[in-house]
């Protein structure tokens, strides 16, 4: 569990990630990771795919938007998996 930031109220905001096994693909390896993103009172699920340079992260709806910006948690998010995958 990695502490990313702190919602408008002052509570962190935690990302959970659990990376499935890499799959081989044209032209690189693909990662899969899913996970949480919460704040101690509402969680959402998260998945992030990585390939190549490409990243793609979906989130389930939640009020958990409401008191952080899903621009900030998308940016941290992408960081955190680019370190992740780094060969």
């Amino acid at each position: 569990m990695i502490y990313i930031t702190n919602d408008s109220l002052g509570q962190a905001v935690y990302l959970d990630l659990h990376e499935r096994a890499p799959r081989k693909r044209t032209g690189g390896v693909e990662h899969i990771f899913d996970g949480l993103v919460g704040n101690g009172v509402t969680e959402v699920p998260v998945r992030v795919r990585s390939w190549q340079d490409c990243l793609e992260i979906a989130f389930g709806g939640s009020r958990l938007f409401q008191l952080v910006e899903e621009k900030t948690v998308r940016r941290i998010m992408g960081d955190v998996v680019r370190e992740l995958v780094v060969p």
